[in-house]
């Protein structure tokens, strides 16, 4: 249980790290585009295209981190009105249906980023399949940590208060 707990820090860090490198580099490329443009007069050639590529990279694997930490839109008001048995039967529906749906967005991710294999950004030599490679990746983290705590509910090592938001103390 002790390596499970470690790997599950490692992974929220690692999550929380590219996720910050990630918008901090969107950050950093609109606004030399924008100051390129209108202060040096000299617009770049990726200044729409890199950016909208890392940020469906972003939100793909943002809804890992937000999976793993109960981000996610949710009616937990409802939920926590019934009592824990019942709560722990919708939970194990929800996670099956997240399981299924990151599934299917594993699946034609991948057949999406392949079908983009040998091609590169208009702009700028990059491969496509490098910024349309995190949709799998992102559905295989989802359903990674959703069959994980499928498990866990199951075994009842899991209960309806292991679900609520996770927020920084």
């Amino acid at each position: 249980m002790k390596v499970f707990w470690a790997a599950d820090r490692i992974l929220i860090a690692i999550l929380d790290a590219l996720i910050i490198a990630i918008a901090g580099l969107i950050l950093i490329l609109m606004n030399y585009a924008v100051f390129s443009r209108f202060v040096l007069n000299a617009s770049v050639s990726w200044g729409e295209e890199l950016p909208a590529h890392l940020l469906a990279v972003l939100t793909f694997i943002g809804a890992a981190y937000l999976a793993r930490t109960n981000g996610h839109l949710c009616f937990d008001g409802v939920l926590a009105q019934l009592p824990v048995p019942v709560q722990r039967i919708f939970l194990i529906g929800i996670q099956i249906m997240m399981i299924f749906f990151a599934g299917c967005l594993t699946y034609y991710g991948a057949i999406a980023a392949w079908s983009f294999f040998g091609r590169d950004l208009i702009s700028i030599e990059l491969p496509v399949t490098l910024f349309r490679g995190a949709m799998p990746v992102g559905g295989a983290i989802i359903a990674l940590i959703c069959s994980i705590r499928l498990v866990g509910l199951l075994l009842g090592r899991l209960g309806p208060d292991d679900f609520q938001p996770q927020h920084d103390d």
